[in-house]
């Protein structure tokens, strides 16, 4: 019986309790099998639970790791010296092993969103459909689905979670062709099931549905044979018939540092936004898992742009076209998601000879060589400035803190479905109903040069494909979907070779090994699947077993 990671154990114990510790909500906990099978009504607290755990564990710091050793973002060089197993994320070297427990959490947080969204689907399907029934199922669907998407891409070979194959499927790994195969599938029916609109922003509609089966098609291994382009291109304009649309400037979407007014959520091009705020347990601490270190010593956790450098961006993602990096003159994007300058109004208070408490505002830039990280790292080198909360700021109210951040994550985006149906467009040499692929290219950087007058997309790579993912780098840095990007377009090697600072100097400017595109499978998974003991190919090739 599966007893780690995979999802499997609840299935093989048929009992939806055995995954209660990942339910967050205590009325969800309390749910066993027979008392969903008794009573159709509480699937809908089962499912509701879905979104509560997708939202956690994308959050937080395990929810960034996924970022880490990429051609956009690493970590900051303090954190790579004092966190050794974690180093191997970005150096690819003996330290990413089967042992990692970092690998090992994004193995086994997903696995539960899995199980529990497959419970929802085999109940639902043994009860007659109505409206409610079918919303739910497209529900369940969508994130059992979103699970294997993301456990597939990053280690191949999964389990299938299907409570009616139980035994037949078991809970070791299938081939990729019948993992994708469900995938799609699951897709599909949550495009035929759920609604184009929803009551609360953070549920499902089918034009996620749509967004991500188009990814899907994008995303499927090619010796699968269901990867496929035009489908693609069709589950896009899907999308694009449901109404989204940009809103009129980038920094809208981000920004609220000196004006929090301006800041946007659940806009007109979100398409699948998650929800999170600034009291636990909803935060997601981006903010410090990105802030600077050396600001954290200099202003305290009150500042806003504060933290620990978990995540940075890579020197290509922060340099301009002329220093060798990504930046054009003039395009917004760049000011948005990154922070330059660590210059910080500080608060002061003080009592005057009255006894009256002052508050006095020093306008004071931090300097490294007073702080006990002297010498040791990149502190004050750009950061993330994208999930700062301003929030959290000591002059904003009362989440002074930085672990407080809790930004929305518009996970899916409208300009994200403008530029896969670029591509898609390009790839088949078709046209969409504003123009050739360039079009769509245009209508994401004229948003990022206020409106029009933008240029044509660099092309230092004269490879539409390749330039297009730096244009991606641009518009969607640090979301999320760029290990995805880099693995479905065969360039993960290559990029991450060349721009990851620690990837190149582990590997002396050389390129990685190729079998670092996936995870391993984690130790104890092996060590406890009997399945997964039994196989020899269990684990991921490249990999000690």
């Amino acid at each position: 019986m599966a007893t780690a990671g995979v999802a499997a154990l609840c299935v093989a114990a048929v009992a939806v309790t055995a995954c209660s510790d990942f339910l967050n909500q205590e009325s969800k906990i309390a749910l066993t099998e027979e008392l969903v099978y008794s009573d159709i009504k509480n699937i809908a607290p089962l499912v509701d639970g879905l979104y509560t755990t997708y939202r956690d564990l994308r959050g937080g710091r395990d929810g960034l790791m996924i970022n880490i050793g990429l051609d956009e973002s690493q970590q900051g060089n303090y954190q790579l010296i004092s966190e050794k197993s974690q180093s191997g994320l970005d150096k690819y070297n003996g330290l990413l092993a089967p042992e990692s427990p970092q690998v090992s959490r994004i193995w086994s947080k997903r696995w539960p969103l899995v199980t529990t969204a497959a419970k929802a689907i085999d109940v639902l399907g043994k009860v007659e459909p109505t409206a409610s029934t079918q919303a739910l199922l497209g529900e369940a669907s969508f994130f059992r689905a979103m699970g294997m998407f993301e456990l597939s891409m990053f280690f191949g070979e999964i389990p299938i979670i299907d409570i009616s194959r139980s035994n037949e499927l078991g809970s070791g790994r299938q081939p990729l062709v019948n993992v994708w195969t469900y995938i799609i599938s699951d897709f599909k029916t949550a495009t035929e099931t759920l609604p184009p609109k929803q009551s609360e922003p953070k549920r499902a509609t089918s034009g996620a549905a749509w967004a991500m089966l188009g990814k899907a098609y994008m995303c499927a291994p090619e010796e699968t044979g269901l990867r496929d382009y035009s489908e693609a291109k069709k589950c896009f304009e899907e999308v694009m018939k449901n109404g989204y649309s940009l809103v009129s400037s980038y920094a809208m979407l981000f920004t609220n540092d000196l004006e929090p007014n301006i800041w946007q959520q659940n806009t007109s091009e979100s398409i699948f936004e998650l929800q999170y705020r600034n009291l636990w347990p909803d935060q997601n601490y981006w903010e410090f898992d990105c802030g600077s270190r050396a600001c954290d010593a200099w202003f305290g956790q009150g500042c806003y742009f504060s933290g620990y450098d978990f995540l940075v961006p890579t020197p290509f993602a922060y340099k301009t076209v002329s220093e060798g990096g990504i930046w054009e003159e003039g395009d917004q994007r760049k000011n948005v998601n990154l922070r330059y300058d660590f210059t910080y109004a500080k608060m002061s208070k003080t009592t005057n000879a009255e006894g009256e408490e002052v508050t006095t505002i020093d306008t004071i830039t931090p300097d490294l060589t007073k702080t006990e990280w002297t010498g040791t790292t990149d502190e004050l080198e750009p950061h993330v400035k994208k999930w700062e909360d301003y929030r959290t700021d000591e002059k904003a109210g009362d989440f002074a803190n930085m672990w407080n951040s809790g930004k929305n994550h518009p996970l899916i985006r409208l300009s994200d479905i403008y530029l896969l149906y670029a591509e898609c467009l390009y790839r088949t040499g078709a046209t969409g109903a504003d123009g050739d692929h360039n079009a769509y290219v245009m209508k994401v950087r004229n948003r990022a040069w206020g409106g029009s007058g933008a240029p044509a997309m660099p092309t230092p790579a004269g490879d539409f494909i390749k330039d297009l993912m730096d244009e991606r780098i641009r518009e969607l840095c640090f979301e999320g979907w760029r290990r995805i990007d880099l693995i479905r377009t065969g360039l993960f090697v290559e990029l991450v070779s060349k721009r990851n600072r620690w990837a190149s100097e582990e590997h002396s400017g050389a390129n990685i090994p190729d079998f670092y595109q996936r995870y391993p499978i984690p130790d104890d998974e092996i060590k406890t699947n009997e399945d997964f003991a039994s196989d020899p190919n269990a684990q991921n090739p490249g990999y000690p077993r």
